[in-house]
């Protein structure tokens, strides 16, 4: 017994002395990007021209978007660029994103020549510079942002390293995660700019509205309670739940619910084992991710993996239960907490948070069962 008290003593000094060592490293490259920021950038109260820095896809931007309403609120009087790199062609940069009222140009860098993008930048004379940086970004590419931002303005902020990747079981296990919206609104909020999280301002157009309700009608679908929303498909396999899981689910809930399968083109092939069930309507690559959500708001409900129409989701208000993989860190890209939301992460896996690109054998999401989800969708049904 006692040689047991002893090794648990032990492990428990370990574990400790893990997470001082991430704290530690957190708090120290923290305590940097602010001395720099302090050293090289000066206080702007009334900026004329700003710059918000943001990259990423659909989820990461849709994360952002109450942070960028929150600075476009603080700054009614100013002229706000932002500066991107998802592609203008691409459906899901925020040029096609984000109401066209909160910002005066999206300048997307992608494929740009960096000389002529630096010098647009200086040419443009921005007063301030706010990045929103992404939740992985390492401490030297902070650094080197920060340095790069101070050749383009005289006032910047934003700068914040919340990542390390050494000891993530101890992480894990120890320690909480705000998901990405809230980690850009305390970043905001440290600098006096309150931020509603719930509040997304999305480029609908009347279009959109067209479209979707013309496609709805073609399928004889009403607006209304009897419409839920399944996502299948996701970026990464690993991400993905199992179709059978997903055809469970569908005769789980029972033929009073119309199933909705929402997606790009690729899903399409995904989906087809279940798309010949009663009730199941596809509209995987039909409709563009603005429509997308246009459809999502006629659901009661969306169950969905990891991926963009899960962010789409909450951002219009539909309750969502969202199915991860424990590849990446518990909570950072979790819906905002809600009892109209549920999430379902299998922790402790032997190989969680592995940050994986290519699994073969998603262990953590086959873990999820079929009859707890249909529990936790009936419960909101």
């Amino acid at each position: 017994m006692y040689h047991i008290a002893l090794n648990k003593e032990k492990k428990r000094l370990i574990e400790s002395l893990k997470l001082f060592s991430v704290r530690f490293v957190m708090a120290v490259s923290n305590s940097m990007l602010l001395f720099f920021q302090k050293l090289l950038f000066r206080k702007s109260d009334n900026p004329k021209k700003i710059l918000i820095f943001r990259t990423g896809s659909l989820g990461d931007n849709l994360c952002a978007i109450p942070s960028m309403v929150a600075i476009k609120k603080k700054y009614p009087g100013a002229v706000i660029d932002i500066l991107s790199n998802t592609g203008q062609s691409n459906l899901v940069s925020l040029k096609n994103l984000l109401d066209k009222n909160l910002y005066n140009s999206i300048i997307d860098y992608l494929g740009m020549e960096k000389k002529y993008l630096v010098k647009m930048l200086k040419g443009n004379k921005y007063d301030l510079v706010i990045q929103l940086p992404q939740t992985d970004a390492g401490f030297f590419r902070l650094l080197r942002d920060l340095f790069f931002f101070r050749y383009i303005a005289a006032s910047g902020w934003g700068w914040q390293f919340s990542t390390v990747r050494f000891f993530r079981r101890t992480q894990e296990k120890f320690m909480l995660f705000p998901n990405e919206t809230k980690r850009l609104a305390d970043i905001l909020e440290s600098q006096g700019i309150a931020v509603d999280q719930q509040r997304y301002e999305l480029n609908f157009t009347e279009e959109d509205h067209i479209v979707v309700r013309e496609r709805m009608a073609e399928r004889k679908l009403e607006a209304g309670k009897k419409n839920i929303a399944l996502v299948v498909g996701a970026k990464r396999a690993q991400n993905r739940w199992s179709l059978a899981n997903f055809k469970s689910v569908i005769e789980g809930i029972g033929n009073s619910y119309n199933f909705l399968i929402v997606g790009g083109p690729d899903d399409k092939d995904l989906a087809a084992p279940i798309l010949s069930l009663p009730g199941v309507y596809d509209f995987c690559g039909s409709l563009t991710p603005m429509q997308s959500a246009l459809l999502i708001s006629r659901c009661v409900l969306t169950l969905s993996n990891d991926t963009g129409p899960m962010h789409l989701s909450y951002a219009v208000g539909t309750p969502v239960i969202a199915l991860f993989s424990s590849r990446d860190f518990p909570g950072k890209w979790f819906p905002p907490e809600s009892e109209k939301n549920k999430v379902f992460r299998t922790p402790g896996v032997s190989c969680s948070l592995c940050l994986s690109e290519n699994c073969m054998n998603n262990i953590c999401m086959q873990a999820i069962k079929t009859q707890a989800v249909i529990e936790a969708m009936k419960e909101r049904l």
